[in-house]
């Protein structure tokens, strides 16, 4: 690489750092670098420049240019020896088709991308299509698969350290339990998303973050806090013109006003969200303005108002799922959408057995769950000679058994046996009884009192560790489960 292909690298490094928040001078910046890239006959140069310049369109909301972009640099691509570059191509392309409400090319685009990344081990890309992925399954109605797709993204994105990046998978997980009507989930998972992007600059996901809280808020009727979160999430997007916010913070304004018995201030600021939508939406976000606007107007007796309104929410709502029809339509020379989404989710779930507890893959004294019972009434009938305790983790959320499961693995000999028994309980068969399984449980009780759980993203309460002998241990899952409740009893 000669001085010149050097300075135009370093340059693009550093431009990439300001696009969103100076798209157009950047823009205008990167067509200057494209130039002299083909000056120099640079042709990475170019595919970089090409690149950002559909980064900055995405940004400007001018997809069509993006598109044209971003299609130039897939042909550049095509011509190098290297795939280093595909990932991101294909992910801009899925962004621009995302951008233009063409669901069914941008979640093509994103499969294709999240396979190409995971070639060339580009962690980034990947957890940028997990997101885009969630986003389509959000918006065709999908809300548990874009739920479970949302927090592998937040696993990746832990795991790997990119907090920027978590924080963005944090914002979407809180959109999918709003609708599945997870409120107190979302407060959680909100919280994390603060942590996570603490020393971010962007406005945009902080007012994010303010605006899901208010609406968690008043899912739990909290209303004087609601309108304290709506009121910064609004505040910031008025004081940094977050176009898209504004629209936004006006609906869950709405919405509170609403809760209060104040129809004509709903309607006000309902008005004010159309206004702003208006100028960049393709109707996900119109939709729910006027599904809210016929709300307000029944609630105020205007049945003809509701009527007018709930024909647009109609419009809004069916021009969207036509939209998606029309691209299935379209491609039918490709895989029907049932075999894109078979794809999407085998993908997925390689991905998952990556990052999440697989005992096959990682843990050699992990068994499973009909082993380690056989292995109970094996020990059991030994009666006097035997010499095992059971050690049972508790917690209804299974990040915090996986991490159980990990601490306890790391003091297992060749007789000991781990085994997830159900959704709430990991038990270690500890091959030691009497002191030495006392001297165990000390050591993980205690290694679990100093865990980082919050690294994890894990704000609640511990699991419950108990000690228990072999043979006043229950034969089965039901038996354990009925002594439990008679124990709360």
């Amino acid at each position: 690489m000669d001085k010149n292909q050097h300075l135009l690298e370093t340059e693009l490094e550093q431009l990439k750092t300001r696009i969103d928040s100076e798209p157009s001078v950047i823009l205008e910046i990167t067509q200057q670098c494209l130039f002299r890239s083909e000056q120099v006959l640079f042709e990475e140069g170019a595919i970089q420049s090409l690149m950002l310049m559909a980064r900055c369109c995405w940004n400007l909301m001018d997809y069509q240019k993006g598109l044209k972009y971003i299609k130039e640099a897939h042909k550049r691509q095509s011509q190098l020896d290297t795939d280093l570059f595909l990932p991101e191509i294909l992910h801009l392309h899925a962004l621009q088709f995302w951008g233009q409400a063409k669901y069914y090319s941008a979640q093509q685009y994103w499969i294709n991308a999240l396979e190409q990344s995971a070639l060339t081990d580009d962690i980034e890309i990947q957890i940028e299509c997990l997101i885009g992925l969630g986003n389509i399954w959000r918006i065709t109605h999908e809300y548990k698969l874009a739920c479970s797709t949302h927090q592998l993204a937040v696993k990746v994105a832990n795991v790997s350290r990119i907090g920027w990046l978590e924080g963005k998978a944090r914002i979407l997980l809180a959109w999918d339990y709003y609708l599945l009507n997870n409120y107190v989930q979302m407060l959680s998972v909100l919280d994390g998303a603060e942590d996570a992007l603490k020393y971010h600059k962007d406005n945009t996901w902080h007012a994010e973050v303010w605006d899901f809280r208010g609406l968690a808020l008043l899912g739990l009727e909290r209303l004087d806090d609601a309108e304290k979160a709506t009121a910064k999430a609004h505040n910031l997007a008025i004081k940094h013109n977050l176009v898209w916010m504004k629209a936004h913070s006006y609906i869950s304004r709405a919405r509170l006003e609403l809760l209060r018995k104040r129809p004509e201030q709903a309607t006000e600021l309902l008005k004010l969200a159309e206004l702003s939508a208006n100028e960049f939406d393709n109707g996900e976000l119109l939709s729910q303005i006027c599904y809210q606007q016929s709300l307000v107007a029944e609630e105020n007796l205007d049945f003809k108002g509701a009527l007018v309104a709930f024909k647009k929410y109609r419009q809004y709502s069916i021009g969207m799922l036509r939209e998606q029809t029309n691209r299935v339509g379209l491609d039918k020379a490709r895989s029907s959408k049932r075999q894109l989404e078979q794809r999407a989710r085998k993908l997925i779930n390689r991905i998952r057995g990556q990052h999440e507890y697989n005992p096959e893959k990682h843990f050699s004294y992990v068994v499973s769950e009909t082993f380690w019972w056989e292995q109970l009434v094996l020990f059991k009938t030994e009666l006097k000679r035997s010499n095992h305790s059971i050690i049972m983790f508790q917690h209804p959320d299974t990040d915090y058994l996986d991490i159980c499961t990990e601490i306890a693995h790391t003091l297992c000999n060749r007789n000991d046996f781990i085994s997830r028994l159900s959704s709430e309980r990991v038990a270690l068969m500890l091959s030691e009884k009497g002191h030495a399984a006392e001297q165990t449980f000390q050591t993980l009780s205690t290694m679990l009192e100093i865990y980082p759980w919050h690294r994890k993203g894990l704000k609640g309460p511990q699991p419950i560790i108990s000690l228990n002998d072999i043979l006043t241990f229950p034969f089965t899952l039901e038996q354990l489960e009925e002594d439990d409740t008679e124990v709360q009893s």
